[in-house]
């Protein structure tokens, strides 16, 4: 269990990171939207806690979204004034009061993770349009945070779970770790423009991520652990895949 928190989540965001290398910044952002912290997250809690504890956890997660979505509109509007040194708090702290809300809120599960979704195509139109400069193309440099970064929330997650409870667990398990730390690289090395593509992106993986979090929800009740994953995952990725389809024919 262990070696699953320390290798897995790490080994994703080396394959993301390379996937920006390849193919820009918003391929990368849409794939850094797509489960993959929070769906290991979900993984150990289902294993340590039991399906009940994950199928709340995972509705919670589908309305963390939003405040994932909200990092990533705080964050851009402030790279285009400033370095990331003070984009980074900034775009925290719109999550943080993303989170306050949706607890204050205290809407049933099913109705929160409904709001998460219909949350996405107004995200769109919050965020700015990227400056029209020129991006540098991101260096290598800095992997290893980036990696540790990962390893560390999941650590903290699934350690602190049983004082948190299965609420606030998903919630945080959608803490932006990918979208600061790959927005902050790409920031730093590749300029504002950049880091608004990969931050905007990310809202078209975010479809993909709630289709996972609510399928995996419903079939936590009706399948074995490993079923319901495998059955959330196939549609994750195919609701991934359409997105991105769309995407592509509308440019």
């Amino acid at each position: 269990m262990l070696l699953l928190k320390l290798l897995l989540v790490p080994a994703l965001i080396w394959l993301i990171s390379a996937a920006a290398r390849k193919w820009g910044p918003g391929v990368a952002g849409a794939l850094a939207g797509f489960p993959v912290i929070t769906g290991s997250i979900l993984l150990i809690l289902t294993l340590e806690q039991g399906p009940d504890f994950a199928r709340q956890a995972a509705l919670a997660s589908a309305m963390g979204a939003a405040a994932n979505v909200v990092f990533g509109i705080a964050y851009s509007w402030a790279a285009l004034r400033w370095r990331w040194p003070l984009c980074l708090p900034l775009g925290v702290a719109g999550y943080a009061l993303a989170v306050v809300a949706s607890q204050a809120a205290a809407l049933p599960p099913w109705p929160a993770a409904m709001l998460g979704l219909a949350f996405l195509p107004l995200a769109g139109f919050l965020f700015p349009a990227p400056p029209a400069t020129a991006s540098a193309l991101p260096r290598e440099a800095g992997m290893a945070p980036r990696m540790a970064a990962g390893a560390l929330l999941v650590l903290v997650i699934t350690s602190l779970s049983q004082k948190l409870g299965p609420s606030l667990s998903g919630v945080l398990a959608v803490f932006p770790v990918l979208a600061s730390v790959l927005g902050v690289f790409t920031h730093a090395s590749a300029g504002p423009a950049a880091a608004i593509r990969l931050l905007r992106g990310m809202v078209r993986g975010f479809y993909a991520f709630i289709a996972f979090c609510l399928a995996l929800a419903g079939a936590l009740d009706a399948l074995r652990p490993a079923s319901a994953f495998l059955l959330a995952l196939s549609l994750a990725v195919l609701v991934q895949l359409a997105v991105m389809w769309l995407g592509r024919h509308r440019h």
